[in-house]
């Protein structure tokens, strides 16, 4: 029974270790537990970063033809380039929803002397499809232009390997039926296991170049090199297993244990460098990004038992409406949040603006003065918390929900916003004893030292709060239970469900809470046997 077990799961292990032999993780880029992730680099980092990849270069796929409509296709500007021409220009642009009509029009103002050198172009390659991004700054960074701020230099490196480590890991070689047991082993000792350590020795490459960046441009290739790695987990629990082993549910149990013990440290690995990056875009203030939004679901994918993503099903009162729209908030709106630290971060915070930029992120400046400023008026600290609570729901970080409570309660309220603030504070109050960030979350799961208290006590009164708060304390109940936990442990997450479901308005969200209250009762019934 072991034979085929341990020469397909060895071929796996053999493949995944050779592929980075020899080698150390990049510093800041995928982390070993010894090393923290702002270790210093190991080496000196060059002056410039070289913009190309070399070694492994034909393992990385060309870009898809698809992406040959973002090339630079102007000869020269259209229109002026005064600032507030090309600001007019860049709000129209952004107001497109086709990727390929914003960039026409983005082309028109790439180059313009009124913005910072080489923006726009970042801009267009960040709102491109992720894989097109070195085919659009490539170009540039051939022949930089004068006055190149180096961060921004970056970001538009960081954009090209992040393209780069996004097509990696995509089509694996296929083996058609049937599925013989020396015919797999041939195919995966073979060309499948050339193609993973091909694309592994490239996934490093990237890696490596990207660790020698800064800020939000090591951000970018971080998290990308981490899903390509996590791809691998797919790719290996995808491939051929042999007739023989398929029809004996024995072996292939042992089989599937063993394959999941040898993807440990790629999956490891592939975490690491996702939570990296995903912590440099939270220094950034991001919070509503493709990127993060495909990071945190392969993650949840991957480690089931600890979902980055698990509170976003928390419930808390929308937003306030977007009350105009302005030039300026059409920029706060469609700008992503570090592009918008860069063109918007000394604007004014009026309410329109501060809500407008809450779309997508909470970008440096302005969080640095609504930080400073302890005479908010009741809108702005309404808003101010609520970037913060989004924060921490994307990232784990305890510090944002701590940070709401106080902003809350450093002044009166509107009556109207006094129930939306009490439910905030509950609910910051719970996580922030929690875990400090994602990547303690990850290694270490939920403990809530201070519970649930507060919520409970919300959930005791009548209404849409009432509902919420109940929701919230049993969902935060289930997100941090222990191992230990016995039916009435369950039993007391099922009555919050039930008490959510029967004072909650949103018919979804009623519907949620019943569906949770049933599977919780459930639950205590089989640990109750």
């Amino acid at each position: 029974m072991s034979r085929p077990v341990s020469l397909v799961a060895a071929v796996f292990a053999l493949s995944f270790a050779s592929a980075c032999a020899g080698a150390t993780p990049p510093p800041n880029v995928a982390p070993t537990p010894s090393q923290k992730p702002d270790a210093p680099p190991e080496k000196p980092k060059p002056e410039a970063p070289d913009a190309t990849l070399p070694g492994d270069a034909e393992k990385v796929p060309p870009p898809p033809a698809s992406c040959q409509a973002f090339q630079l296709r102007k000869s020269g500007l259209a229109g002026t380039c005064d600032e507030k021409s090309t600001r007019k220009s860049l709000a129209l642009a952004l107001e497109k929803t086709d990727a390929e009509e914003r960039d026409a029009l983005l082309q028109n103002v790439d180059g313009c002397g009124s913005l910072p050198p080489g923006f726009v172009r970042a801009l267009r390659a960040e709102l491109a499809p992720v894989e097109c991004g070195d085919l659009i700054v490539e170009p540039l960074l051939a022949s930089p232009p004068a006055g190149l701020e180096p961060s921004l230099r970056d970001t538009l490196m960081g954009l090209a390997y992040a393209a780069r480590a996004a097509r990696l890991v995509r089509e694996p070689p296929k083996l058609a039926p049937p599925f013989g047991k020396e015919r797999v082993n041939q195919f995966v000792s073979g060309p499948l296991r050339q193609w993973i350590e091909g694309q592994a020795k490239a996934i490093y490459s990237v890696s490596l170049h990207g660790s020698n960046l800064e800020g939000y441009g090591k951000g970018l290739v971080a998290v990308e090199a981490g899903l390509a790695d996590l791809r691998f987990v797919e790719v290996a629990r995808n491939a051929p297993v042999p007739d023989e082993m398929a029809k004996d549910a024995e072996l292939k149990e042992a089989y599937l244990a063993a394959l999941e013990q040898a993807l440990e440290p790629r999956k490891n690995r592939g975490r690491d460098a996702a939570l990296v990056g995903l912590k440099k875009l939270a220094d950034e203030g991001v919070i509503d990004d493709p990127r993060v939004a495909r990071a945190r679901k392969l993650l949840s994918q991957v480690y089931a038992g600890r979902r980055i993503d698990a509170l976003d099903s928390l419930l808390v009162p929308s937003l306030p409406a977007q009350s105009g729209k302005s030039e300026l908030e059409t920029l706060a709106l469609g700008l992503p949040t570090p592009y918008a630290e860069r063109l918007l971060g000394n604007e004014k915070l009026d309410t329109p603006i501060l809500r407008a930029l809450l779309e997508r992120g909470l970008p440096k400046g302005p969080h640095k003065k609504l930080e400073a400023d302890r005479k908010l008026g009741p809108e702005a600290r309404r808003l101010y918390a609520r970037a913060l609570v989004r924060l921490g729901q994307r990232y784990w970080r305890a510090a944002d929900f701590s940070k709401a409570s106080s902003v809350l309660g450093q002044g009166k309220l509107a009556p109207a916003q006094k129930a939306e603030a009490e439910l905030l504070v509950a609910l910051a109050t719970a996580l922030a004893t929690g875990p400090k960030d994602a990547t303690e979350m990850m290694a270490k799961g939920v403990i809530l030292s201070d519970g649930v208290k507060k919520l409970d006590e919300l959930a005791k009164g009548k209404g849409e709060v009432a509902g919420m708060a109940a929701f919230d304390a049993a969902r935060l109940l289930e997100i941090a239970r222990p191992t230990t936990a016995d039916a009435a442990y369950f039993k007391g997450i099922a009555e919050r469900y039930e008490k959510a479901k029967n004072e909650l308005a949103n018919p979804a969200q009623k519907q949620d809470a019943a569906d949770r209250a049933k599977a919780a009762s459930d639950t205590a019934a089989a640990v109750g046997h």
